[in-house]
């Protein structure tokens, strides 16, 4: 299993989309962070702070992305042949894939989150403005990065499912921006479950509107549960069509 996911990985850090997505990801932090920085003059209390520093969960909406193209990038390549060829059992292609793009996810947002500490950390004590303790900057921090990596490993499970990139990243934006926030609005002890709400309580960000969202811990396990489920899902879907 270790040599499949290596060549997962290889596969991964050889496309110019993983590049242009990390790029992005940890573009986009940077200059949410900054502008934040410059132009709010309001971060009076420690929940101010973190929310600002849950920025780097942000990364998470892209490597989501970015495992969605990956996951349904074999279909549209042809290469779902080789690699079925190379590992006949779909079920383990699938999930070294998978776990191949959590591992790049959660390297994309160690580097979003050391930029942004780098950053913010300077310039917020220089405005005076309270700081967390490390214990809470850490477990927020460590949430946000194992967000983007469960973000990245769902999206490589849903590409494989629906084995179309369009379709793909379509679905997942028309649940993150209109599935979400009407089951939010219409059910709200549902709404910690959605994938908004997994997402904020993972990054340490406050919810909105007053809304209880899970324990950091209890929200990556069912975040992992989805993915899991999906994965599956795709294995058996690719195992019952011809390639």
């Amino acid at each position: 299993m270790t040599r499949v996911i290596g060549s997962e990985l290889l596969k991964l850090r050889t496309t110019r989309t993983f590049w242009a997505l990390a790029g992005s990801a940890v573009g986009l932090v940077l200059l949410i962070v900054v502008l934040t920085l410059s132009l709010d003059d309001h971060l009076d209390t420690e929940q101010d702070v973190t929310d600002l520093l849950s920025t780097a969960g942000l990364s998470g909406l892209l490597t989501l992305v970015l495992g969605t193209v990956v996951g349904a990038g074999e279909y549209r390549h042809g290469t779902i042949a080789s690699t079925l060829l190379v590992t006949p059992n779909r079920l383990r292609a699938v999930a070294a894939q998978v776990i191949a793009c959590l591992l790049g996810g959660l390297a994309i947002a160690l580097t979003a989150v050391a930029i942004a500490m780098v950053v913010a950390l300077p310039w917020l004590s220089a405005k005076g403005a309270p700081i967390p303790s490390a214990g809470e900057l850490a477990r927020d921090l460590i949430g946000g990065v194992g967000y983007a990596g469960l973000a990245a490993a769902l999206g490589a499970a849903l590409g494989a499912l629906l084995r179309n990139q369009v379709a793909a990243v379509v679905s997942l934006l028309v649940l993150i921006f209109v599935v979400d926030p009407v089951i939010a609005g219409l059910l709200e002890d549902v709404a910690p479950f959605t994938l908004t709400g997994l997402g904020a309580a993972m990054s340490g960000a406050s919810g909105d509107d007053g809304t209880d969202l899970l324990a950091p811990g209890v929200a990556a396990l069912v975040w992992a549960c989805y993915a899991s489920l999906l994965a599956v899902l795709a294995a058996i879907s690719t195992s019952r069509r011809d390639i």
